[in-house]
């Protein structure tokens, strides 16, 4: 059996064939038309850029540390004597010069004190005038006392042969023998005292000496109820005023020593050991004190390491006079430290990370890896790194440009100038 089929194309079928061929017709005609185009490659990009030479030289990194101003020379005034407060000359913050009266104390009690210790002292030398006078006066009585015996002791002879004879009385020969006994008795004790009459000149001239080191001491304890300034100073705080009553040993006031002030700094732990060496070395490490005039200079490092931290506390000596600064405040300092050879110097931007500087070689990026030794700051005030390369030697020529995608092989065009 033979079928036929017979497809019968709908009318809208018909009219989407047909513009399908029109369509082919006319790409096809604008193909053939189209101009043609020559083949060119895409060039690459060169990313414009500044540079610096670079030069070695032997330069001191800086530290930008924080501190405390403080001072071994920080005296605490406290009243000698019992008494009221007089006057009050100064006030607290006050500048004060070495010898200045800054307050004084009623003496009315320290002079009565001080006239009975002048009237003890006299008392003491006219009893050491006495005792002089009185060595001269024992000496004649000695003397006479002597003669007075050998004439009793030659009448007793007498006596003795005239009794022998029974020419005199027993009782007279025995009054004269007693006479002699007690005129015996009488001369060892004059010579005694005689001889006694250094120790007593010794114990006199011995009062005299400490009545007067009394009356020196009252003059003393007379002169501290004036209050003077031991140095050149400011007056930290003031504990007393008119009319108080101040016990020997309480404190009146407080100064300091502007010329011995020194701000004790924190130092980093990396920086210890050059520190160190330097100072074995005698090579001066000096600082300046930021927004100030004031040059520092490394005095010693403490001699502890203050609980919960790392580094050592550096005590940088105020040179010349501390006057624009208060006990406590806390300060900004730069510390220079001892100069690097072989080191160069590069602006914030050059260095990439944390070891990187790229160099140009040809026209392209080279990247070179650096060592970063510190920082400091130049003359006009910009903030530079210390470098130096791990290995080799410096480029002549770095990028200073900062770019976001800076590479080994890049191509850049230098734009100095």
């Amino acid at each position: 059996m033979k079928f036929n089929m017979r497809i019968n194309p709908s009318r809208k079928n018909r009219i989407l064939a047909l513009i399908i061929l029109i369509g082919l017709a006319t790409t096809g005609t604008l193909m053939a038309t189209a101009p043609e185009h020559d083949a060119t490659e895409i060039e690459e990009k060169s990313w414009p850029v500044t540079t610096m030479t670079l030069e070695a030289r032997s330069l001191s990194p800086e530290l930008r540390l924080f501190g405390r101003v403080e001072t071994p020379r920080h005296a605490q005034l406290t009243a000698a004597v019992t008494a009221t407060v007089d006057t009050l000359n100064i006030s607290e913050g006050e500048l004060v010069e070495a010898g200045q009266v800054l307050m004084t104390l009623d003496d009315a009690d320290e002079e009565l004190r001080l006239l009975q210790a002048a009237a003890n002292t006299a008392e003491a030398q006219a009893s050491l005038v006495t005792t002089r006078r009185e060595f001269a006066v024992d000496t004649q009585v000695l003397q006479h006392m002597h003669e007075l015996h050998q004439l009793t002791l030659s009448k007793r002879r007498r006596l003795e042969t005239l009794q022998q004879q029974n020419l005199v009385a027993a009782e007279q020969l025995e009054d004269t023998r007693a006479l002699v006994a007690r005129q015996a008795i009488q001369l060892a004790r004059q010579q005694l005292r005689v001889d006694n009459h250094p120790q007593r000149l010794a114990m006199a001239e011995a009062a005299v000496e400490r009545f007067r080191a009394l009356m020196e001491e009252q003059e003393l304890r007379l002169s501290r109820t004036v209050i003077v300034a031991p140095f050149r100073g400011r007056i930290s705080h003031i504990d007393a005023a008119p009319g108080d009553r101040i016990r020997e040993g309480e404190t009146l006031l407080a100064m300091y020593d502007t010329n011995a002030l020194q701000v004790r700094v924190t130092l980093p732990r990396k920086a210890i050991g050059s520190i160190k060496q330097a100072l074995a070395a005698n090579v001066t490490i000096s600082a300046q004190l930021n927004a100030s005039p004031v040059t520092l200079r490394l005095h010693q490092l403490a001699a502890e390491v203050s609980s919960g931290r790392s580094g050592v506390d550096g005590l940088f000596k105020v040179i010349g006079s501390g006057d624009a600064l208060e006990l406590g405040k806390a300060v900004a300092i730069t510390v220079v430290m001892p100069p690097l050879a072989g080191v160069a110097t590069i602006p914030l931007q050059s260095l990439y990370g944390d070891d990187r500087i790229y160099a140009i070689f040809e026209g392209r990026l080279q990247g070179i890896d650096v060592e970063t030794l510190g920082r400091r700051t130049d003359d006009q005030g910009r903030v530079e790194l210390l470098i130096r390369p791990h290995q080799g030697e410096l480029p002549e020529e770095i990028l200073t440009t900062s770019l976001p995608r800076a590479s080994t092989g890049l191509r850049v065009d230098v734009i100095n100038g």
